[in-house]
């Protein structure tokens, strides 16, 4: 299984021509952790109509992927990546920890995103980039 992350769910809603062929060769099961739809639904403004069609849009999207919820323990591992990568000078955001301890957790090691540039300093994680 592979997770998508918020930055590619984004570039699936616009149409992004590099997701898109991926998306199209990939054979393998998505997955996208619910942190990322906070992240999503915090950028939308509910009195906007624009995105209220957006919005609309990513929840119907998360139907069609296995959703990985936040449990305890993914909070703990997204405050250890945290930790970690703060003692060496590395820190990135926080829903992009939370996101990364979310999959890592549910046994997902591989990440559609292209952050490269904070997800390739988590070590566990592969990052597929498009």
């Amino acid at each position: 299984m592979i997770g998508l992350d918020t930055s590619a769910i984004i570039d699936i809603f616009r149409g992004d021509e590099k997701i898109r062929k991926f998306l199209e060769s990939n054979k393998e099961p998505l997955a996208a952790s619910i942190a990322s739809y906070l992240e999503l639904f915090f950028g939308l403004n509910p009195d906007n109509n624009k995105h209220t069609i957006e919005g609309k849009y990513y929840t119907d999207f998360f139907k069609s992927l296995h959703n990985v919820e936040l449990t305890k323990n993914s909070c703990e591992e997204a405050s250890r990546i945290f930790w970690a990568l703060k003692k060496d000078g590395k820190v990135i955001e926080q829903f992009d920890c939370i996101i990364a301890a979310s999959f890592l957790k549910n046994g997902i090691n591989k990440i559609v995103t292209r952050n490269q540039k904070h997800f390739g300093r988590i070590k566990q994680l592969s990052v597929i980039e498009y």
